[in-house]
């Protein structure tokens, strides 16, 4: 393993869950995906980190859902992107094959955080670069939730509910936007793939870059 992804496993721990990717599907994303992302698939397969935390996930599980959730927003005419990774609440890392890590689906509110990505560094042939410092650059506590009191959720809910399977996810019931709360009690173990379903249905969708999620967050 390179340097960036050993301090990434230094954050994360060890793989759990893990699934053999195939040659076939490793040479469907040849040429769109960084080779170094494939040669992370057939080193370690897919897998979860942390509990569940955070999963290295096969784009083609994925292809529905990212569908649902930008196929009709200008998102979709940006690049051609891919859910490379996502979270155990849910949230969805997008790669595109130009622009990099551009975009993260938080589903369970329905924002869409824009991300600067990496245009240049990939027309430039630095993709492999690129792929690294994502992994490098990701913390445990940017894909974490916080409860109302400011406290993080997804270590107590592992203790309640215990770590999650490589097609579960923690989801809030009743959801957010459906007047959901956003608290320990509500959290339960769910389909992930059924769970983004409905949320897309329900869930009105909001395009986020730094200055707009600062402002609605600290109303800055």
């Amino acid at each position: 393993m390179d340097e960036d992804f050993e301090y990434f496993l230094s954050k994360f721990g060890p793989p759990m869950a893990a699934q053999p990717v195939t040659s076939t599907t490793v040479e469907r994303y040849r040429g769109r995906l960084p080779d170094q992302l494939l040669r992370y698939w057939q080193e370690l397969g897919f897998c979860g980190f942390k509990g569940g935390l955070l999963w290295i996930t096969n784009p083609e599980d994925y292809e529905s859902a990212l569908e649902a959730w930008i196929g009709d927003t200008s998102i979709a005419e940006e690049d051609a992107f891919h859910v490379i990774a996502r979270s155990g609440f849910g949230e969805l890392l997008l790669w595109g094959t130009q622009s990099g890590f551009r975009y993260q689906i938080v589903s369970s509110t329905g924002w869409i955080l824009q991300k600067s990505g990496s245009r240049a560094d990939i027309a430039t042939g630095e993709a492999d670069r690129s792929l690294r410092w994502f992994f490098s650059g990701t913390a445990p506590e940017s894909l974490d939730i916080k409860d109302k009191q400011q406290r993080r959720l997804f270590d107590r809910a592992v203790a309640k509910l215990g770590s999650l399977a490589a097609d579960e996810v923690f989801a809030f019931e009743p959801m957010l936007a459906l007047g959901g709360k956003q608290e320990l009690d509500h959290l339960a173990r769910r389909n992930i793939h059924v769970h983004l379903d409905l949320l897309a249905q329900v869930t009105p969708r909001e395009i986020l870059d730094r200055a707009a999620l600062a402002k609605r967050a600290f109303g800055a």
